[in-house]
């Protein structure tokens, strides 16, 4: 992977995922994300429309970019899988990509509500496998 695009991945920026909607359309939707050896995850409640969507038609794009000029873009192309993510290991992630995209208060505050007393449960989390990857300096 492009060494300006792992480090854009990694910086806490909301990403855009791309994929076709169970009509044929395309839809994009905001979305934390992790790099996590060369995939990008995303974690999401259990069988939301994108993770149904994506079962149906795996390909997917994950874009971030920064708000200012210069702009710097990275993009992955690729398939995406989407799996069961038990309770503890969504936990793990969900709470590292709290406290990586909000601030502090912001997060223990989320973190609080999403938690729904301890136990939010199992969810899905979706792979995408990187066939290509685009870095752009505009």
């Amino acid at each position: 992977m492009d060494r300006k695009a792992e480090e854009l991945l990694r910086r806490p920026l909301v990403g855009n995922l791309g994929f076709y909607g169970l009509d044929g359309y395309p839809r994009v939707v905001p979305v934390w994300h992790a790099l996590v050896d060369g995939e990008i995850h995303v974690p999401s409640q259990p069988d939301l429309y994108k993770c149904r969507a994506l079962r149906a038609d795996p390909r997917a794009t994950l874009t971030v970019s920064t708000p200012e000029p210069p702009y710097q873009v990275a993009s992955v192309t690729g398939r995406a899988e989407v799996e069961r993510f038990q309770e503890k290991e969504r936990i793990a992630l969900v709470s590292e990509l709290a406290r990586r995209f909000l601030r502090a208060e912001a997060a223990e505050r989320y973190l609080e509500r999403w938690m729904k007393g301890g136990h939010p449960g199992p969810g899905d989390l979706i792979k995408i496998s990187a066939e290509r990857v685009r870095y752009t300096d505009v």
